[in-house]
């Protein structure tokens, strides 16, 4: 303590001396103008006019221009509701170039150099134009034109006007669209039961009076998965909610998302089902309340951005760069009373909080100053919220794997395997910079399996650093959720509070089955996160259950008696149910059976410390976690405030466990100067710089739990100490920070900020951090240079961390060449300085070539050299580890006008200088993107390449029972007569009917990862003739009549090293044991006459191969299919149509553990196909059909040696089909349709093979019909009603009907 007061004395003393030295300055420009030569890129300020008189008109609007991020060239349109005056545009006074043909103006600037961590700076213009009193372009006409169109005129019913835009509705609701259907239907049969389904899908959308505006989505549907995470946007299906909006508050009911308000130690993002009412009270405008991205707590859509809320320093602030909303108030400005001034995050003007490499820049998140009129004006933010949470909030941090992309698994913070990802609740950071989903972006997600996968924009190596805030759901315990916040603006005043409850019911439980023992444990344990407890219950036997029978050995190391468990029981013994968790190498006695064939995992016993699994079950806890914060800002003077923020915060990790909670507190408070002129007796050089200060002080209590992180990604790194995340997990201790920021800044390239940190955390962290960050241009040559340093005393440890990096770089000629060099060296010794360990410690050297933004050809080339040390054996010091070089380079270009090229390649070469049996390891990683138009668009291209080094899961699978009808597969009985249901003996289900669809096929994943080099390719070719060559006569008109559509999709993954099998897409070889996983489509379709009514053709190819890795072995799919389409139109009434088809349909699987049954369920069957069909349609109601097939079907496979499927297994079918169709528009609609099929086959009718020829369909004679009908009644509403029947050779007849009503809203 005696340390930390030394060092408050001086700096309260600096705060003293800058408040009393910048205060007078600050009121004199508030009640002042600023003169144009202290700002010369700000606008000018008209002088505020007398209340009394009413602002003369003016024709001149200003506005600010956001430029394009990192580009010498910005185009952009104009809009107004006037027409603009193109002369008369100006951005900072200067005119701005209009090109009349396109509509569009451009400004040409020198794009503001990236800071010392590489992110591109943001930046503005201030435009201003005149506009005349009237808007020229407008269309203007005394009759409507479509009056004027002979044609339309022909054709137009003169005795009746018929507006379709007026939708018939069951319910009229004047104001608000609807759109959706409501669906209730029945289904039965002789030979199943009865089902009853209904279907709600209802979205609506308007005003329900003057002031209140309805948006809901209702639907009673149950989606079973989640959107993709490819995209920068997510597409959710299941979102239920109902929305009212009125002038100055908003309720939503259902699925919401929740946000918190701006504070600094509460954060939360949260998907509830539940609640939540908003008011907003105050004047209309900017609101003070804003501190961060955005100041709405409520909405229905995952959030491009999160609120960040700091005042002052913001090294322990969770904002990450980039995240914060931008605003275009350039250094400088003066700003108008009741608007707000903030500091864009990550600007030059901002102060190095984040470090070197962080991305994070400055006193960012709230640093706003609201200045007030003499009157003050009140406002308040109120939010009341609550409702069963669906996930909870982890943080985690991701070992990563030399040149490996993912996918990573993702696990909860207790160690759960399997968990389950909410969509759009990550936050990816990739060495401390938050990256953007989307495929063409930094990753992608699966939700659902928990993985995520970098793109090649970003080469994975072991010295990255991957970090990944999310929410999951683990369906343990019904958790709910209560917020309430308050937010009060007076004059120069706020004052905020904010109440955070979420809890698990221990008395409500999902998907946890709790046991009177299991209760009893839970009670006992104390306050922690899980229990063990024993995983064997005595169960009755169940065949279709992996069940164990208990054995009693003597250990051979101690000699005591353990019960083992064994598999297959004997059902005359005791059996038990027993679940089986993984505990780590080494630590179990069990493993996984990866070689059985039972529908279910089977463990085995190894021996003590053999294993990774042991009987056991962990059991979660039901958790309670609670926050209560206050806090105030006082404003005093347009650019500074003071602040302070109070937390109290409760963390009860077992609610069993009464009495057990942990309570603490923390305080932080301080000041925050932002973006203040200095005082005139400042050196002349320094007079267009701002001054930018901030000082705080942040002290959380030994047993303070945060709800979510709410500290810099980087933060706990920066001193060389554990994550301290997840208040679940992390040693309770009291926590010391206090912060001293101070900066100049002109511009983007002109700037100097230092920051100084010290810590205190007892048995962990007692250290100085010192960063500093220099800009500054000299004529072209542009310097940065950035500095971070660190004494710290790390438990027993003393850590000596100095991290920099210093670039040049020098612009202006159409190439740019920098240099930059970047060392990171962290050395921690013991005590007595005889053992050296380092966390990272290198130093890399980066030369790089780059084109400007203003040519059609940008380019950036890159050559990295880095070096790599580690502590030797003896930890005496340190010796060099690895040596990598890398190769970058990325093009984007415009081959003419019609053509686009994107390339993105990386090459690294990795030399493992200190193991001498490791080899070097080379990888590639690029990708190709090409886009071409021709001949007038009439040749389209598209192409997407890219490779990189991935990993591929094993994955296992399992049958699981579903309520009959709702499967896919069926139960063929014991085929093996072993008393126990193997997958083998599961068969998927070739009719509709229920009896045959009790069971869904579910692929488990497991943790078994291969190492697989990926390659991915997506190609579309469009190529029609021109237009002009069908009337051109000759070979043209020939050639004309043809038109081709071709479509490549491959996704390849591949053990080989090989550089040709890594980088070739189409590489396929069945029998290639490197071959871990392979999708192929391959389509093309030749036209000819395709738009031409009387005839024309169709000649289309196509294969679909896939490769799937199984836990016992590979799953390989086969279809490859020719046909030929003829159509002729014969008369009027009369069409008649040909087709012709050949198909190979080949399945082969590895992974039964049967020999006899794995070759039993391998097929490849050729077919043969031909159908004429011809129509009849005497006019526009009536239509008949009739078709006549004839299918030839063979399998090819050797079935020597099988007994029970024939060698030569064969079927022919033929079928002759009549079907009549009566349709009148807007009524009713009638179909009738019967088939009689005769089959001939040769062959096992019960084996694989046999049911995949027959198709439901037995041999003899089979006799099909159905009957649909369609009637409108009234309003959209609809009623159907169907009859299926069928009668195989040697079967009773089937039959099954359906009826449905529906309402079309």
């Amino acid at each position: 303590m005696t340390q930390r007061y030394r060092l408050c004395f001086p700096l309260v003393g600096l705060l003293l001396a800058v408040l009393w030295l910048s205060i007078p300055r600050a009121w004199a420009q508030q009640a002042a103008p600023v003169p144009a030569t202290t700002a010369p890129t700000s606008p000018p300020v008209a002088p505020r006019a007398p209340t009394s008189a009413a602002p003369p008109p003016t024709t001149q609007r200003c506005r600010y221009l956001r430029l394009a991020l990192g580009r010498d060239t910005t185009t952009f349109a104009l809009t107004d509701s006037l027409t603009i005056v193109p002369a008369t545009v100006t951005a900072n006074g200067r005119p701005v170039a209009y090109d009349v043909a396109t509509n569009q103006y451009r400004i040409v600037r020198p794009a503001p150099a990236a800071d010392s961590t590489g992110s591109i700076l943001p930046d503005s213009v201030y435009l201003c134009y005149r506009v005349l009193p009237v808007q020229l372009l407008a269309q203007r006409y005394r009759r409507p034109p479509r009056l004027m169109d002979s044609i339309d005129f022909r054709e137009r019913k003169m005795l009746r006007l018929e507006d379709f835009s007026q939708k018939e509705q069951i319910l009229s609701t004047p104001g608000i669209s609807k759109t959706g259907n409501l669906a209730r239907g029945i289904s039965f049969g002789n030979t199943q039961n009865v089902f009853v389904n209904s279907a709600l899908n209802l979205q609506l959308e308007g005003k329900l009076t003057e002031n209140i505006r309805l948006t809901a989505a209702i639907s009673d549907q149950n989606v079973p998965f989640q959107p993709e995470g490819n995209t920068q946007t997510l597409q959710q299906f299941d979102k239920i909610y109902i929305t009212l909006t009125g002038p100055q508050w908003n309720l939503t009911a259902g699925d919401v998302v929740l946000r918190n308000k701006p504070d600094y130690f509460l954060r939360y993002y949260k998907n509830i089902q539940g609640a939540a009412i908003e008011a907003n009270l105050g004047a209309p405008g900017p609101q003070p309340l804003q501190a961060g991205a955005s100041n709405n707590s409520v909405s229905n859509a995952p959030p491009s951005s999160f609120t960040t809320y700091t005042n002052g320093v913001t090294t322990n602030s969770a904002a990450p760069t980039g995240n914060s909303s931008q605003t275009l108030t350039p250094p400088g400005t003066v700003v108008p009373p009741n608007q707000t001034l903030q500091t864009p995050t990550g600007t030059a003007g901002s102060l190095a909080t984040g470090g070197i490499g962080t991305g994070a820049a400055g006193p960012t998140g709230s640093g706003e100053v609201t200045v007030r009129d003499q009157k003050g004006q009140i406002r308040s933010s109120t939010l009341i919220a609550g409702g069963v949470a669906k996930g909870k909030f982890a943080s985690l941090d991701i070992a990563p794997i030399e040149n490996v992309q993912g996918p990573y698994r993702l696990t909860g913070p207790n160690g759960e395997q399997y968990i389950i990802v909410l969509a759009g609740s990550e936050r990816v950071y990739l060495d401390g910079r938050l990256q953007t989903r989307g495929f063409d972006y930094d990753y992608t997600i699966d939700y659902n399996l928990a993985e995520l996968t970098f793109s090649p924009r970003h080469l994975i190596t072991k010295n990255s650093r991957l970090k990944v805030d999310f929410e999951y759901s683990d369906l343990n315990y019904s958790r709910s959720l209560y917020t309430l916040s308050h937010y009060q603006q007076v004059g120069k005043l706020q004052v905020r509070g904010n109440f955070y409850q979420e809890a698990d019911d221990p008395n409500s439980t999902a998907n946890l089955s709790l046991s009177a023992t299991d209760q009893q444990a839970l009670r006992r344990a104390g306050n922690v996160a899980a229990v063990q407890t024993r995983g064997d219950t005595l169960a009755a036997y169940n065949r279709s259950l992996v069940q164990y029978n208990r054995t009693i050995i003597t250990n051979p190391t101690t000699g005591q008696q353990v019960a083992t468990y064994t598999f297959p029981p004997d059902s005359t013994k005791p059996v038990y149910n027993v679940s089986f968790t993984n505990v780590g190498a080494g630590r179990g006695d069990y493993s996984l059976n990866t070689t059985s064939g039972t529908n279910g995992r089977v463990y085995v016993y190894r021996g003590p410390g053999q294993g990774s699994y042991a009987p056991v079950r962990v059991l979660p806890t039901p958790l309670l976690k609670q926050m209560l914060t206050a806090g105030a800002t006082f404003q005093l003077d347009p650019t500074a405030a003071v602040f302070v923020d109070l937390a109290s915060s409760q963390l009860q990790r077992n609610r069993f466990a009464l009495g057990t909670e942990d309570k603490g507190g923390a305080m932080r408070l301080g000041y925050s100067v932002q973006n203040r002129a200095l005082p005139n007796w400042a050196p002349a050089a320094l007079r267009n710089y701002r001054l930018s200060s901030a000082l705080d002080y942040e002290y959380t209590a030994p047993k303070f739990a945060p709800i979510d992180r709410y500290r810099d990604i980087e933060f706990d790194r920066n001193w060389s100490t554990v994550s301290t995340a997840n208040a679940t997990t992390t040693v309770p201790r009291e926590d010391n920070i206090l912060n001293f920021a101070v900066g100049l800044t002109r511009d983007a390239t002109h700037s100097v900020n230092y920051r100084l940190s010290r810590r205190y955390r007892p048995g962990e962290v007692n250290g100085l951090q010192h960063w500093l960050d220099v800009a500054q241009q000299v004529g072209r040559v542009e310097l940065r240079g950035a500095l971070f340093l660190l004494n710290s005393q790390a438990g027993r440890y003393q850590s000596t961390w100095a991290r920099g990096e210093a670039s040049v770089r020098y612009g202006g000629g159409r190439l740019i060449p920098g240099y930059s060099y970047k060392f990171d060296k962290n050395r921690v010794v013991s005590p007595g300085r005889d053992s050296v360990r380092s966390a990272n410690y290198f130093d890399e050297h980066t030369f790089f070539l780059q084109s400007p933004d203003t040519g059609r050809t940008r380019y950036r080339f890159d050559y990295s050299y880095r070096r790599d040390q580690t502590p030797t054996a003896e930890q005496t010091t340190l010796r060099v580890r690895t040596i990598s070089q890398t190769w970058q380079g990325n093009v984007t270009t415009r081959l003419g006008r019609t053509q686009d090229l994107r390339v993105l390649a990386t090459y690294r070469d990795l030399n493992p200088v200190a193991y001498a049996d490791s080899t070097r390891q080379r990888n590639v990683l690029g990708k190709i993107d090409y886009n071409a138009t021709l001949l007038q668009n009439q040749i389209r291209s598209e192409l997407s390449y890219s490779v990189q080094t991935g990993r591929e899961l094993r994955r296992d699978y399992s049958f699981l029972a579903v309520p009959a009808g709702q499967g896919t597969h069926y139960y063929a009985g014991d085929l093996n007569r072993n008393g126990v249901e193997d997958r083998d003996e599961f068969l998927e289900a070739q009719t509709p009917d229920a009896q045959y669809r009790t069971y869904i096929k579910v692929y488990l994943p497991t943790a078994d990862y291969l190492t697989a080099y990926q390659n991915r390719l997506s190609y579309r070719l469009t190529v029609n003739a021109p237009r002009g060559w069908r009337e051109a006569g000759g070979w043209q008109a020939l050639v004309a009549r043809f038109s081709s559509i071709t479509s490549v999709t491959v996704d390849r993954r591949t053990g080989s090293k090989a550089l040709g099998a890594r980088l070739s897409p189409f590489s396929f070889e069945k029998e290639d044991a490197s071959l871990l996983a392979f999708t192929q489509l391959v389509r093309n379709t030749l036209y000819l006459n395709r738009a031409n009514p009387t005839f024309g053709a169709e000649l289309t190819s196509q294969q679909t191969q896939q490769k799937t890795l199984l836990a016992q072995g590979f799953d390989l799919r086969n279809l490859t299919t020719q046909s030929l389409l003829l159509r002729r139109t014969l008369a009027q009434s009369f069409t008649g149509r040909l087709t012709v088809a050949r198909d190979v349909r080949e399945a082969q699987s590895s992974y039964s553990t049967n020999s006899a049954f794995l070759s039993a369920r391998n097929f490849r069957l050729r077919i043969y196909t031909i159908q004429p069909e011809i129509s009849y349609q005497p006019n526009t109601a009536l239509r008949f059909t009739g078709t006549l097939q004839h299918v030839a079907k063979r399998d090819l496979l050797d079935r020597t040696g099988q007994p029970d499927v024939a060698n030569d297994t064969r079927g022919t079918f033929d079928d002759l089909g009549l079907e009549t169709r009566v349709s009148q528009v807007g009524k009713r609609t009638l179909t009738a349709a019967t088939h009689v099929t005769r089959v001939t086959f040769e062959g096992n009718v019960a084996s694989v093979v046999g049911l995949e020829v027959l198709q439901a369909l037995r041999p003899g004679s089979n006799f099909t019909w159905n009957l649909n009908m369609e009637q409108r009644l009234a309003n959209g509403l609809n009623i159907t009603v169907a009859y299926d029947g069928r009668k195989s050779s040697g079967l009773g007849v089937v039959h099954t009907g359906r009826m449905q009503v529906a309402v079309l809203f």
